[in-house]
């Protein structure tokens, strides 16, 4: 065989090589809803799998990671509360300088500065024994009412494929040049192969 010849049915290999990988990537995302070709339905895949994909995702994400226990061991931590206390103690103190002489003024009168530190003392170190008790109590009931679950389903359907073709094109640029560059590369040795076995078993 010509060495002509021979190159250009290497070229035409590893040609085939890039188009199939740029076939491919082009067929992850478009087409973006259902066409009809030859009397079959093409789509793309992760358009086509999108809305199995929500709910799958989102139950297990839902079953794994937002239980209600593992809500209230996050919040249940010395940091938050620490974080808390401060803006806590703030409100007990505008109750009792202010909330506590306009409903109670008589009381007011009565308690003395040693009174009112005592008892936002006691204030503060009961919600310390309140607070656990709240968040691990109402963690299932807040999840109950918000559906995360079926918040994430419906945000996971509803986020736009061109976007993610968008972003997914830009961040993964070199790496989708190089698995075409292997896809031709490849072609490129099949095409070798294939000349040598016309050129010399055939």
């Amino acid at each position: 065989m010509p060495a002509s010849h021979a190159c250009l049915m290497i070229l035409v290999a590893a040609a085939g090589g890039w188009a199939i990988a740029s076939t491919l990537v082009f067929f992850l995302f478009r087409p973006y809803v259902p066409r009809k070709i030859f009397g079959l339905s093409i789509w793309g895949l992760l358009p086509s799998i999108q809305s199995g994909f929500a709910k799958e995702l989102a139950t297990s994400l839902a079953s794994h990671y937002l239980k209600p226990e593992i809500i209230a061991s996050h919040l249940n931590n010395d940091m938050l509360q620490q974080q808390l206390t401060p803006e806590i103690e703030k409100h007990v103190d505008v109750f009792l300088e202010q909330k506590l002489p306009e409903t109670f003024p008589l009381l007011a009168k009565l308690m003395g500065e040693k009174t009112l530190a005592k008892f936002k003392a006691a204030f503060l170190a009961e919600v310390e024994v309140i607070f656990p008790a709240l968040v691990t109590s109402y963690s299932g009931k807040i999840l109950d009412g918000l559906q995360p679950a079926l918040l994430i389903e419906t945000e996971i359907k509803a986020f736009s494929i061109p976007l993610l073709r968008e972003i997914f094109t830009k961040r993964a640029a070199k790496q989708l040049l190089l698995f075409k560059i292997i896809a031709a590369i490849a072609g490129a040795t099949f095409g070798i192969i294939q000349w040598l076995l016309v050129s010399f078993v055939l």
